[in-house]
Formats: C-alpha cells, structure tokens, sequence
C-alpha cells in the first residue's frame, strides 16, 4: 500500500512539473524563451558572474547541456561571458541589457505561473504543503 502512495506521490510531483512548463510555454510564446533558458537567466541574474559548473549544479543538469543553452542564450544576446581573472579555463557569465529586460517580464510570467499552481488551494493547505515538500527535500537533498 505504501508503494502505490509514493508512486502517486512521484507521479503527482511530475505532472505538476510538466504542467508549470505547459503554463510557461503558453504564457510565452512571445519571449521565444524555454523554461530552462528562463530558469538560467533568472539565476545568472541573481548571482551575476556564475559559472557554467555552478549553473549546471543548480539547475541538476549536464554540463553540455548548459554550454549548449548558453550558447544559444549569447548569440541571441541575452548573456555575455567574460574570462576569470583567476582562471583561464573558466568564464564567468552575465547578463546583457537586453537579458535585464527579458528578466522583468520572466519575473510577473513565473510569478503568474505560480500562482495558478497553488490557487486551488486555501491559504492553510499551501502553508501545510510547504511543509510537507520540505520535509521530503531536506531528506533527499545532499549535504
């Protein structure tokens, strides 16, 4: 009995995830933007200078997947990368102007998107739920 809840579980969180992306798409066909380049920028913004081992981390996914979208991300002239001054092998990444403006409207579409998540819930079940996703994050998350 317990495997069929945290099947449901598994299940339940990964539709959630797939149906924030479906809302995102929907919600920003203008921005000609995936959720994983807006995830990138909305890092970079708020830790100007990462690098690419450091967004791959956070984002829990390949290196070469990164480079790849930070590639496409610089020509389409969201981002820009400069040389370490204390290593050569790595380059610290920022946003352009023009990623600072994308940033602004990412910013009220993820707040949109997130609000449709928890709206069919009260006030006192997102509060409960917080602390039940939490509860299971900090078990499963490395130290």
């Amino acid at each position: 009995m317990e495997d069929k809840k945290a099947q449901e579980i598994n299940y339940l969180i990964h539709s959630i995830l797939f149906n924030e992306q479906r809302l995102f798409n929907e919600q920003s066909t203008n921005l000609d933007l995936t959720v994983q380049q807006a995830r990138t920028l909305e890092l970079i913004q708020k830790d100007p200078g990462m690098i690419q081992r450091e967004i791959a981390d956070a984002l829990s996914i390949r290196d070469a997947s990164v480079s790849s979208m930070l590639k496409n991300l610089e020509r389409d002239g969201y981002v820009k990368r400069r040389k370490d001054r204390r290593s050569d092998r790595n380059k610290r990444i920022f946003l352009t102007d023009k990623g600072d403006e994308i940033i602004k409207e990412l910013g009220n579409l993820f707040e949109d998107v997130e609000k449709q998540i928890v709206k069919p819930l009260e006030n006192s079940e997102t509060k409960d739920l917080l602390v039940l996703l939490r509860k299971i994050d900090d078990e499963l998350s490395e130290d």
